[in-house]
């Protein structure tokens, strides 16, 4: 149906992609309807049905509530000259005038005549042409700042995005480095953290990449998740992205801040025996834990509580603890909430304010001190060593999550981003996140993803985003339809690449793009030319048979030989993760039989790459671990992340993309990780970092 295309296109939707097998996929126009319907309120046109008179009225209310418009929201400047794009007839003339505010307060004025301006973007609406001018005005500062504008009759307000064109530390910028990748759940010390690690634990690892020279620790998003009820561990499945875990505080450094000695720490503090081997009990971890932060609690705002509250203030974190208080008393997500407190404004940002709304004092207290404990600890790791954290912004967050319910018009509420069906996952996926509304955010000015952006980077040295395409276009599945039938959504990706930059420079905060995957024409050039990192996956580009060696990774690229969305090299080595999909019924056994003598040959080719002498005592799958690490070490890539999970030949992966209950998602300890960089780590560990550490020397 070309009309219901059309406005699709108009509204920012694609009809079709093309698909993994290189044949363009058409989506049904049952998801393009469901996807219109929730967009229409946002853009002022209602679908009512879909014969051709109602999608011909729709495309025509949504021209003139675009064209009406003269100024977008949200308009963008890099390096200090800002571009004001004016939506006109292009056959009248008249007077523009732009008053601009900056950050700091200086002000900035341009006026002058349309037919001046140049027009482009030409369209014909109503017997009329319409085009688009641009008035351009240089501030010479950074920013977000305030724009007002007049156009003949017309007038209104606009953010400006003023943003460095590259963001901090980009490729090129800084020397050859190398840092370790592990999640922090992992890094357990049974006596200490309990079942999974902490910062406490965390802190030890960085202090032994510092000593070996390394400049990062990479892990896995450590952001607040529903760990009671609603129960899901899922990191990238977040209760927020807006604050951190308090699973993982360092409980005995918080007893410290709390003025606790040795001997008056409470047996709380002790955890509960773990049984060597079995998977982490996010539920019965946290329970634990937060016995112990509620006993911990008040003793610090006895001694610390004027400190805590100004911290607060600063933030929404008492919006954010109430929300998690009603949750704890409700037991349920906030959908089920009583309506008081399912539609609940925002608090004043004051203790009392949230207790008079209906916030149990105590859970309030906690949540608070937990999120200022957590800012304090992690401020404190990033400035210990010269090791920076290298964090990871998830795509979203969960239906239920905080920011989900306070700023629900900006969500669209019954879709869900995801990814269309590709080799491994043939009937696509549908990751339960609901996507942010393009236009909602811009009429926002971006202050939720502001804000999610500066509280990783107040303490992260590099940022990765995941799945970065979602910046561009995002596949979203609209609810009651299959995961093979979603349709792209598409955002303004230059505000959002100005934003990354401007933070960037801001924070000095290195920025990397998780582009795995299918990624659209434009996505890489943009990435390069606003200074953000790529990313390449040793384990899909090593040799396939004898004679070869293995592809070079990109010069701009974070290399690592794998990620936590795939096999360990351990586990590649042995065929688990082909073995895993027949099992899985994701393939058959002839294609698995197929696959292990493929895979067979690799690891002969590897071999044959390593240089096999039988002169040293490595074993088969230590020195092709060795050599395939090596080889990225040497390469071209910038950076270089080496997994703890491929120093201590884990076979096990953390995820199994495309399961849920099927495998143990999330809950695997790394066995002996306190060793792989230790005084007494194994032979091929040892021999890992060894090249890694003369190939990649701090400067």
């Amino acid at each position: 149906m070309s009309a219901l295309h059309d406005l699709a296109r108009a509204a920012g939707v694609d009809p079709s992609y093309l698909g993994h097998r290189g044949a363009v996929v058409t989506s049904s126009d049952e998801a393009l309807v469901g996807m219109l319907r929730m967009l229409g309120p946002h853009l002022g046109f209602e679908l009512s049905s879909t014969d051709g008179g109602a999608i011909y009225s729709a495309h025509a209310a949504l021209d003139r509530a675009r064209w009406a418009e003269r100024v977008p929201p949200v308009v963008v400047g890099w390096n200090g000259t800002i571009e004001v794009p004016i939506r006109t007839r292009a056959d009248i003339d008249g007077d523009w005038e732009l008053a601009i505010t900056t950050e700091s307060g200086a002000q900035h004025a341009a006026h002058g005549r349309l037919f001046a301006l140049s027009p482009d973007s030409h369209v014909e609406r109503d017997g009329a042409i319409y085009c688009i001018r641009r008035a351009r005005v240089h501030v010479g500062e950074l920013g977000y700042h305030a724009v007002r504008w007049q156009v003949g009759g017309d007038g209104g307000e606009a953010m400006a995005i003023a943003a460095p064109e590259r963001a901090s530390g980009g490729p090129g910028e800084g020397a050859r480095r190398w840092g370790v990748f592990a999640p922090v759940y992992g890094l357990a010390d049974p006596s200490g953290s309990g079942q999974a690690g902490d910062l406490g634990t965390l802190r030890t690892l960085f202090e032994q990449v510092a000593r070996r020279g390394g400049s990062y620790v990479a892990t896995l998003p450590i952001l607040a998740q529903f760990l009671d009820e609603n129960y899901a561990f899922s990191p990238y499945s977040p209760a927020s992205r807006m604050f951190w875990n308090e699973l993982y505080l360092d409980l005995r450094a918080l007893a410290g801040e709390a003025g606790a000695r040795a001997s008056t720490v409470p047996v709380s503090l002790v955890p509960p025996p773990v049984i060597p081997g079995s998977a982490i009990d996010y539920r019965s971890q946290y329970a634990w834990r937060r016995r112990a932060l509620d006993a911990l609690a008040p003793a610090l705002l006895a001694s610390r509580g004027a400190e805590i509250d100004a911290w607060a203030k600063t933030t929404s974190v008492y919006d954010y603890a109430m929300f998690r208080a009603f949750g704890e008393v409700a037991r349920t997500g906030w959908r089920s909430w009583a309506p008081a407190r399912r539609d609940a404004g925002p608090v004043a940002r004051t203790r009392e304010a949230a207790i008079a709304a209906g916030a149990d004092a105590a859970r309030l207290d906690v949540h608070v001190v937990a999120q200022w404990a957590m800012q304090q600890q992690l401020e404190a790791l990033a400035g210990a060593t010269p090791v920076g954290l290298y964090l990871d912004l998830p795509v979203g967050v969960s239906c239920d999550a905080y920011e989900v319910w306070r700023f629900r018009d900006q969500f669209l509420l019954d879709a869900s981003a995801g990814a269309p069906p590709d080799p491994l996952f043939l009937g696509g996926q549908n990751w339960g996140l609901p996507p942010l509304a393009p236009i909602a955010q811009q009429r926002d000015h971006y202050r939720y993803v502001i804000a999610c952006i500066r509280h990783h980077m107040r303490v992260a040295g590099m940022l990765r985003i995941d799945h970065v395409m979602g910046l561009f276009r995002l596949y979203c599945v609209v609810a009651g339809r299959p995961a093979t039938d979603g349709v792209y959504l598409r955002f303004a990706w230059d505000e959002m690449m100005a934003i990354l930059a401007l933070e960037s420079s801001r924070a000095t905060c290195a920025l990397v793009g998780e582009d795995l995957g299918t990624v659209p024409e434009g996505v890489r050039p943009a990435m390069a030319k606003h200074g953000m990192f790529r990313t390449h996956v040793g384990q899909w580009h090593l040799p396939l048979r004898v004679g070869q060696a293995p592809e070079a990774s990109p010069g701009e690229s974070v290399a690592s030989l794998n990620t936590h969305d795939m096999p360990t090299f351990a586990g590649w080595w042995g065929g688990g993760d082909i073995r895993d999909q027949q099992d899985l019924g994701l393939i058959d056994a002839a294609t698995e039989h197929k696959q292990l003598i493929e895979r067979d040959g690799q690891r002969g080719a590897l071999l044959a790459f390593a240089g096999v002498t039988g002169r040293d005592t490595l074993t088969d799958v230590e020195r092709a671990m060795v050599a395939a690490t090596a080889d990225l070490a040497r390469g071209p890539a910038e950076i270089v992340l080496v997994s703890l999970d491929d120093l201590t030949l884990e076979p096990m992966p953390h995820n199994v993309p495309g399961t849920v209950h099927e495998r143990a998602n999330w809950q695997r300890r790394i066995a002996r990780w306190a060793d792989a960089l230790g005084p007494a780590a194994p032979p091929a560990a040892e021999a890992a970092l060894a090249v890694v550490i003369a190939a990649r020397p701090r400067s």
